[in-house]
């Protein structure tokens, strides 16, 4: 079906007024996004997403929040534009009741999300994962988990996370330089990345292989002290710890990326 701009207000037509239809960049952006084909639950979805501009319409213009949001509401839609086949075709693979939930309760998280997102670049983010996650598998703690995250997150982060991708083009200095920051600066974003679960320090893993070469090296003596016949038992090589710390990226923080669609090419990392 060849969905027209006013399908996309009669999807939800009890949010939408006559104002929101004079708002010229939202009728520009709803006309790009109408020329594709859509079903009508993701007429539906994108109806929603425009619909929420109308009860705020009148404040919009003398509260700082509001203008944000339009903004944001508006870049969300650019990147459902962009990734409209995507959207399209993981909407038809839900059950009745996961589409109820994308189309409802957690596009109001989504939303709620652009609401307070203050970087409009990080917007595509939070629309990436709302459509990758588009799946049977879906469930409340999941969504809660990826929008609680990527909230807590700034484009800086997110930058230095991908830096962990092997092909990123990215390394610790021409993130500084892009940044104005110095390297010491960076070991916040880290030790944040590291908390949220999307890196792990090598130090620290270093330090559980040692200790596990160690219990097993002790097993072994103990069983042969035990077998009363000792003999020569290799002494594991324990590796010194680094006092500088570094990071590798954790699966957590792998499929991260991908859901964001920051990276998702690329699937190899440090």
């Amino acid at each position: 079906m060849n969905e027209k701009v006013n399908d996309f207000f009669d999807a939800s037509k009890d949010e939408i007024t006559s104002t929101v239809l004079e708002s010229d960049i939202v009728q520009q952006v709803a006309t790009e996004i109408s020329k594709g084909m859509m079903s009508e639950g993701v007429s539906l979805i994108i109806g929603n997403i425009i619909g929420t501009l109308s009860p705020r319409i009148n404040n919009i213009r003398l509260n700082y929040k509001q203008n944000r949001f339009e903004r944001n509401v508006i870049k969300s839609l650019t990147t459902i534009e962009e990734k409209i086949g995507l959207l399209e075709e993981n909407y038809a693979t839900l059950d009745e009741h996961i589409k109820e939930k994308f189309s409802k309760e957690y596009l109001e998280w989504l939303l709620d999300n652009l609401y307070e997102e203050k970087q409009i670049n990080k917007v595509p983010f939070h629309v990436n994962g709302y459509i990758n996650l588009m799946t049977n598998k879906a469930n409340d703690n999941l969504m809660l988990l990826f929008f609680n995250t990527i909230n807590e997150l700034t484009i800086l982060d997110i930058d230095v996370l991908n830096m962990y991708n092997y092909e990123s083009l990215e390394n610790i200095y021409s993130l500084c330089e892009k940044y104005n920051l110095i390297p010491e600066q960076t070991n916040v974003i880290k030790a944040k990345l590291e908390r949220l679960g999307l890196l792990k320090e090598k130090n620290e893993m270093q330090r559980d292989s040692n200790v596990d070469l160690i219990s097993e090296y002790l097993k072994k003596v103990a069983q042969e002290q035990k077998r009363r016949n000792p003999k020569e038992i290799k002494i594991p090589n324990i590796k010194k710890i680094s006092s500088i710390k570094s990071y590798t990226i954790t699966n957590l923080g792998k499929n991260y990326l991908k859901i964001i669609s920051y990276d998702k090419d690329q699937d190899s990392v440090k």
